[in-house]
């Protein structure tokens, strides 16, 4: 299995500071970036803390490394639900993991990285958005519009909550202040100016824990794990709640009978061990009052994903049962929250995640979720650059209802006149739960009527060409940068010196020399070529579900790894290269189609020198001809040295490292 790797903090400020002054951060243009808009106020309050805006990223591939969580916060989210942890921090997950085609299936379901590797993930980018925040190079952040907010989620058990590793896991977001000095202190010199005060960087990283728990954990135990997280660490609390809880019947009727998934099968047995409806709504009535009684807050997220049977043949055959998300979804989720708010009787913090998209995101908005958080729809063409259309969508709504809050949104789509300027302070969390219960039904009614949501709308998958992905050239779509949740896939721009086709002659070892052997092409059609950052690529597949072409650019595409330690760490399958600078020559090392190679440019781009662990070759670089050669005493009888992977390489390292080129793979070389 690939494995994540994340980033330092200086890589990754060197990246944003390079990228934002050409308008871009992280391949997000500017233009996708969310402006607030002047008069309107965004902001909702969780669990005691003000968050600028409702939006976030579910718990998921886009919360789980500092760069999507940059990405989300440029999008516009300010509650990042961060990805779930457990104490099992060594699995061995299933890949391809995420086919995101029209609807959402999963097999993916805990984090990647190690316990002590997703707590200094989360501590960097706490970092690295409060000096986006107070750099003022993206305009709109620093003042309540920027304001943002950390949840944990943890799972699955008490067992391994109340573990030492999970515990300190906890604390450390609790307190991150030790964690956050040594980042300032390494604080790259030529990078101060984005430095903010440390005053500024709050210690206390997140005081809200949202709790994930196994299909089939008996209640009790989610009751114990809530009051231990309540008392033992001291946070708020939200459980996330499943979509068992419409019961197998009810939720076949709403997906078969309503939306005609027929080919979707509900897995009875999760909906039968799992917590039922009734015992739900008691656990919660307890458990907030448990809350209170210690001055905390204690809510329900509605929902996680649906446990059904694997019927398609994207995921490993292995893989027996699968998680739905999306469209369906959305469906099922918003009908079992009305349901659930109707049975509980009392207002309720509701965070909601199902489907949600820039369509409906208004909707969940005005039935008093906060935060609304979303995974599916940012999986799909344009990625993180989907989010301000949710906000712009929401800002339109209220600017035709004649409002300027949130919670002024709430009463005025409910019809009712009062504002919160005017009413009863006392009286108001009476309207305002009121109002969102009259708009979650109407919204509820809706939604069961809307034909975009049923199967006949989302049978549709992205349209394949026919033709092969290569190692070189393709459409050049751009598909598969945007939809990578970690910014794994980048484009780069071959120089002109390596346009258009050459005529190479391989070179043979006879007799301790060299001859000339058979006459290749080399010939790159396209300028402008794709490749992966290996580092942040696990190979989840949903590059290779929107390509318009077969292969998986993940698969096929050049593979570029951080260092040449970390590629050496990396399995042999996952062939790919390392670029170094020393000594006035730029080096590209790697292993590509069982060969370990290596090939260095001086800086003038005029020589170069290959190297494929037999032969050390001089070359120039205008027509790779042979300048200077050495054949080793170890070199193999016949051994083919090939003079068009010389010049592929060239190509590759010229282009990462051209002038104004910024991807991760040159991002360590950066200098302000």
């Amino acid at each position: 299995m690939a494995e994540l790797v994340p980033l330092d903090l200086e890589v990754l400020l060197r990246r944003m500071a390079s990228e934002l002054a050409a308008g871009a951060c992280f391949d997000l243009p500017a233009r996708s970036f969310h402006r607030p808009e002047e008069g309107l106020d965004l902001s909702v309050r969780f669990h005691g803390e003000r968050a600028g805006t409702p939006l976030g990223p579910a718990a998921g591939p886009h919360s789980q490394l500092a760069q999507n969580i940059a990405l989300a916060y440029l999008g516009g989210s300010r509650v990042i639900e961060l990805k779930t942890v457990q104490v099992n921090d060594h699995l061995a997950l299933p890949r391809p993991c995420i086919d995101a085609a029209n609807v959402g299936f999963n097999v993916e379901w805990s984090q990647e990285l190690r316990l002590e590797q997703s707590r200094a993930e989360y501590v960097k980018a706490w970092v690295l958005l409060h000096a986006l925040r107070h750099h003022g190079a993206v305009p709109g952040l620093a003042g309540r519009e920027g304001e943002v907010l950390f949840d944990m989620s943890v799972g699955y058990d008490l067992a391994g909550i109340r573990s030492a590793p999970v515990r300190r896991f906890i604390d450390g977001l609790l307190d991150a202040r030790a964690e956050i000095d040594a980042l300032f202190d390494r604080w790259p010199k030529d990078l101060l100016a984005w430095r903010p005060e440390r005053e500024r960087v709050p210690d206390r990283i997140s005081n809200c824990i949202t709790l994930s728990t196994f299909h089939g954990c008996p209640a009790e135990e989610i009751e114990r794990i809530c009051e231990h997280l309540l008392a033992g660490a001291g946070v708020h609390v939200v459980a996330k709640l499943n979509p068992t809880l419409l019961g197998y019947e009810g939720a076949c009727s709403l997906l078969h009978g309503a939306l005609g998934y027929d080919e979707i099968r509900p897995h009875r047995e999760s909906f039968e061990k799992d917590l039922q409806f009734d015992d739900a709504v008691e656990l919660c009535h307890r458990l907030a009052s448990f809350a209170r009684g210690r001055r905390l807050t204690f809510g329900a997220k509605l929902s996680n994903t649906l446990v059904v049977e694997n019927h398609k043949s994207f995921f490993p055959a292995s893989e027996k049962l699968m998680y739905l998300s999306g469209a369906p979804l959305h469906v099922l989720t918003f009908a079992l929250c009305r349901r659930f708010r109707e049975a509980y009787g009392a207002p309720l913090p509701i965070s909601f995640s199902a489907g949600v998209d820039s369509r409906n995101f208004p909707d969940c908005v005005a039935a008093g979720f906060a935060p609304v958080t979303t995974c599916t729809d940012l999986l799909k063409p344009g990625g993180y650059g989907r989010l301000p259309r949710y906000l712009q969508h929401l800002g339109e709504r209220m600017r035709a209802r004649g409002v300027d809050s949130v919670p002024d949104f709430i009463l005025a789509e409910a019809g009712r006149k009062e504002r919160v300027a005017t009413a009863d302070a006392e009286d108001l969390p009476r309207l305002l739960h009121n109002a969102s219960m009259h708009n979650h039904a109407r919204a509820t009614a809706r939604v069961l009527m809307d034909d975009r949501y049923t199967a006949k709308r989302n049978r549709a998958v992205p349209r394949k060409l026919g033709s092969k992905l290569w190692f070189f050239d393709c459409i050049a779509c751009d598909k598969c940068v945007q939809v990578c949740p970690n910014d794994a896939n980048f484009t780069l721009q071959l120089p002109e010196a390596f346009a258009g086709e050459l005529k190479l002659r391989d070179l043979v070892v006879r007799g301790g020399a060299l001859v000339d052997g058979p006459e290749r092409a080399s010939a790159f059609r396209e300028k402008t070529q794709l490749a992966t950052f290996a580092d942040g690529c696990n190979e989840c597949g949903n590059c290779d579900v929107f390509c318009p072409e077969e292969g998986g650019p993940y698969v096929v595409k050049p593979r570029f790894f951080s260092s040449r330690a970390r590629m050496e760490q990396a399995p042999a399958r996952l062939e790919g290269f390392a670029v170094e600078r020393e000594d006035g020559w730029d080096r590209l090392v790697g292993r590509h189609e069982g060969a370990r190679l290596s090939l260095e440019l001086d800086r003038a781009r005029r020589l170069a020198r290959f190297d494929d662990g037999q032969v050390r070759l001089e070359l120039d670089c205008s027509g790779f001809q042979r300048l200077g050669a050495e054949v080793r005493p170890t070199a193999e009888e016949g051994h083919v040295v090939r003079l068009d992977r010389a010049r592929a390489m060239a190509a590759l390292l010229a282009g990462v490292l051209a002038e104004g080129a910024v991807s991760w793979a040159s991002a360590p070389f950066l200098r302000r």
